[in-house]
């Protein structure tokens, strides 16, 4: 066949805009979705807690103040790696099929209040969310914690889905 008779291949993506489209959407997010084993020891299929909490993006990672009371809080705490989501609303969402989202793995790190970094992460919190963060950081089971992004996927319509590593999008995800 001669090449000017060739199928039409599609283009591949701007990995650069599709960075950007992926900056723009994470700035329009104000809470994000967690995922945790209970328990290390937990057998095959055990459910993992899930937990939706208002963060901020700041130093390279997600941070949330946390209640120790909460199911999901505790293997946090632990150390355990999360999976992290953002989600569009839903109202904004034209079709539920092609939802733009994000999701990662995530290494936890717990700041202790008295760490310089409490002040500085809870402060952007407070621009971020209001005065709210200012009682929950003045109750002890509030747990300031940051939640660094691993390797993840970033899906933003039919046919359109990346891998991250961090917020870097490596790669067009096929099949």
């Amino acid at each position: 066949m001669p090449s000017d008779q060739r199928p039409n291949r599609p283009e591949p993506p701007d990995l650069a805009a599709e960075e950007e489209r992926l900056a723009a959407f994470l700035a329009g997010q104000s809470a994000l979705v967690l995922a945790v084993a209970v328990d290390r020891e937990s057998p095959p299929g055990t459910a993992p807690e899930i937990g939706s909490l208002p963060f901020v993006h700041h130093d390279g990672a997600f941070w949330v103040l946390a209640s120790e009371f909460a199911a999901h809080t505790r293997p946090l705490l632990e150390g355990r790696e999360a999976r992290v989501a953002l989600l569009a609303d839903q109202s904004a969402t034209r079709n539920p099929f092609a939802r733009e989202r994000a999701q990662w793995t995530a290494q936890v790190e717990s700041v202790d209040r008295e760490a310089s970094r409490f002040a500085e992460v809870t402060a952007r919190l407070r621009d971020r969310h209001g005065k709210t963060v200012e009682l929950l950081c003045g109750l002890g089971d509030f747990h300031l914690l940051g939640f660094h992004l691993g390797a993840g996927r970033y899906v933003n319509g039919f046919g359109s889905a990346f891998e991250l590593d961090g917020l870097t999008v490596c790669q067009q995800r096929r099949g």
